[in-house]
């Protein structure tokens, strides 16, 4: 978890290195999330990434309509208070 803490935290890591220790930090500690791991997640995982790491079957099974795997797993864990797309959609037809 130390290790990895400092992957995500070193802006001297290349972001996909970065990105990569901070998922795995998020899976191996219960400690609270950190604000700047908040801000480095948020930055690293843009809809490039997101779209690249589609690629990956546990990445593509935590998709949803519309919405990458990577970038739901960034709004569940860390932005649970923003809409989830797929319900919208679905409460759009009622």
């Amino acid at each position: 978890v130390t290790w990895l803490r400092e992957r995500w935290h070193d802006r001297a890591e290349a972001p996909e290195v970065r990105l990569s220790a901070a998922i795995g930090w998020l899976c191996l500690t219960d400690q609270a999330v950190p604000e700047e791991f908040r801000r480095t997640v948020d930055t690293l995982a843009d809809d490039e990434r997101a779209h690249a790491m589609e690629a990956l079957r546990w990445m593509n099974a935590a998709s949803g309509t519309g919405e990458p795997g990577l970038l739901r797993c960034r709004r569940c864990m860390l932005h649970p208070e923003e809409p989830d797309p797929e319900a919208a959609a679905w409460d759009s037809l009622f």
